[in-house]
């Protein structure tokens, strides 16, 4: 579906998802969403998935979710079965796919398993080893949305050890390298190599100090 019929569908108070989208689009459909006023929560079923869902919403449902499916290929030929994935869904369809050692772990959408067993391609449950994590959802006030400021206080460490983190090139935003003034926005992840990834969950105001109060949840 075109990002412009998704904006139509959404108007008058519907919540409407959208298909996968990569970076390009993500940021399209971001630009889309602020200009009409609308909310936009994203959903990737992977910790740091570069491909994902974007659900617009009004502002007056606080929590939205999407029909994302992890699944989980065991092969001896992993790069064969991600091949026969990637041929088999539409773009739409299929999220990230990570080719592993003895299989594939992929995110799609919920109605993309009928889809790969039409096409003789039983995906199951992805083994608990590689979901496993730490996830936890907090609300914190911060001085700024830069990376820096949010990223040090959403990981728990000083903002110059994370600065240094960032120009050694450690931190990506939006799947590209980021630089300690670049801006996070409502439902960006900043994956850092080493301490996990964050994700700007919601801006909720300023305080009377000029601070952002946030929620964000952390992944590691």
């Amino acid at each position: 579906m075109e990002l412009r019929e998704l904006l139509k569908k959404a108007r008058g108070g519907r919540v409407v998802a959208s298909g996968f989208l990569d970076l390009k689009e993500q940021e399209e459909l971001r630009l889309l969403a602020r200009r009409e006023g609308l909310e936009l929560a994203w959903f990737g079923g992977l910790r740091g998935a570069e491909r994902k869902v974007g659900v617009l919403h009004p502002a007056q449902i606080p929590r939205v979710s999407a029909d994302v499916w992890v699944g989980w290929l065991e092969s001896a030929e992993p790069e064969a079965a991600a091949a026969a994935l990637k041929r088999s869904l539409a773009a739409e369809q299929l999220g990230d796919v990570r080719v592993l050692e003895n299989g594939v772990l992929f995110a799609a959408s919920a109605a993309a398993r009928k889809t790969l067993e039409s096409a003789g391609i039983l995906a199951g449950e992805p083994p608990a080893e590689l979901l496993r994590g730490r996830e936890k959802t907090r609300s914190i006030v911060v001085p700024s949305l830069r990376v820096d400021a949010l990223g040090s206080k959403g990981f728990g460490v000083s903002r110059s050890y994370f600065a240094k983190g960032v120009k050694a090139g450690k931190v990506r935003l939006r799947g590209k390298v980021a630089s300690v003034s670049d801006e996070v926005r409502q439902g960006d992840t900043l994956v850092a190599e080493g301490l996990g990834q964050v994700t700007l969950v919601r801006v909720g105001g300023l305080t009377k100090r000029g601070n952002y109060k946030v929620e964000l949840r952390f992944e590691k």
